[in-house]
């Protein structure tokens, strides 16, 4: 058996957060933002990381971001591990390989743990000791996910159904499940069998490696080549434009969890949020009213509304679910029922050039 090496946190900073315009924005994604407590989302994501038995935090982003996740770390007095920077949007599978090679060489034996940079964990003390716990079994051979135990019946998540137990608190993977109805979610909950697929994966680097190149070799084999070509400067791996362009862009899940014999979850509860919408804030920050206010905000007669200034005044009035947002000049009126949908006015600026906006 494997020993238990120092695991690796790799921070996965690629995301645009169009769904949560015009808070979120190009220049600055929804990850480098404030959301939920006086710390930006990657500052809460690498503080999880205090530890021991982690070497210091890995970020895979982009070049224009890098400048700002460096300084949010210097802020909080994070030592960083290194940037791996992609020249283009892969989606996750091709980052995990990239990321199981960095590791690689920290040590023949080190664990990777991939983290979404837009999660808030209100219970990090009970998200380190479920790592801990999980780190033997990811030692061993098996691809790790952490699935969350459901509040609700959520259709905005991936689900994982548990199978049979491989050790204390930790199961084979029975499937994968896309976004589900309603009514399919609400059955989900009641079974008990049903987890949300939290995108948070644990592995022994050659485990990964191995396994991407028997069932993705098209996500495998360029994202290697991105890697041994890429041009280091410092603590920068600037990964090969061609080759990691060639990548086919997937998620861990398709690439290779869903076909891996080696997939194992463990169920937890972390007080996890996916903050990837405004009605995912709103549920977050409301209180008994429904109300999530910030900046100069007035209301009368008003119930179940995020809203957020960061100067001019808002006034509400007889309305309800709606999230109004001001930022920088940009406005947003949505109907929190179609949050999802934000994109579609994204997708409408770009297609008119208006790309200042974003």
């Amino acid at each position: 058996m494997r020993e238990v090496g120092k695991i690796v946190p790799v921070i996965l900073s690629g995301g645009a957060g169009s769904r949560l315009w015009p808070a979120s924005r190009q220049c600055e994604p929804k990850q480098m933002l404030p959301l939920v407590t006086e710390k930006t989302m990657i500052q809460e994501t690498a503080l999880r990381f205090d530890s021991e038995m982690y070497y210091p935090p890995v970020f895979i982003c982009n070049a224009d971001h890098e400048p700002i996740i460096r300084s949010q770390m210097e802020d909080i007095g994070v030592e960083i591990g290194g940037f791996l920077v992609e020249p283009v949007a892969r989606n996750t599978a091709a980052p995990a390989v990239i990321a199981a090679l960095h590791a690689l060489e920290a040590e023949k034996d080190a664990l990777v743990l991939i983290v979404p940079a837009d999660h808030h964990i209100e219970k990090p003390e009970a998200f380190r000791r479920v790592v801990a716990a999980c780190a033997p079994v990811a030692a061993h051979g098996h691809l790790m996910t952490f699935g969350i135990t459901p509040t609700y019946a959520a259709t905005g998540f991936g689900y994982i159904r548990k199978g049979e137990a491989m050790s204390p608190g930790a199961f084979v993977v029975a499937s994968f499940v896309e976004k589900p109805p309603l009514e399919v979610a609400e059955r989900y909950l009641a079974s008990g069998e049903y987890f949300w697929n939290s995108g948070i994966f644990l592995f022994h680097a050659q485990t990964l490696l191995d396994e991407m190149e028997a069932f993705s070799p098209q996500v495998a084999g360029p994202a290697t080549a991105a890697y041994v070509n890429a041009d280091v400067k410092d603590d920068l791996w600037l990964l090969d434009a061609e080759f990691f362009a060639s990548c086919q862009s997937a998620p861990v899940d398709k690439a290779v969890m869903e076909h891996t014999q080696k997939a194992g979850v463990v169920p937890c509860d972390l007080g996890w949020h996916d903050i990837g919408s405004f009605r995912a804030l709103h549920e977050l920050k409301r209180d008994d009213q429904g109300m999530a206010v910030s900046g100069d905000v007035r209301v009368s007669q008003t119930r179940n509304c995020l809203i957020e200034t960061d100067g001019p005044v808002v006034a509400a009035v007889g309305v309800e679910n709606l999230a109004i947002i001001v930022r920088d000049g940009r406005i947003l009126v949505l109907n929190l029922d179609k949050a999802e949908d934000v994109r579609d006015i994204v997708g409408q600026l770009k297609a008119d050039g208006s790309t200042d906006l974003l």
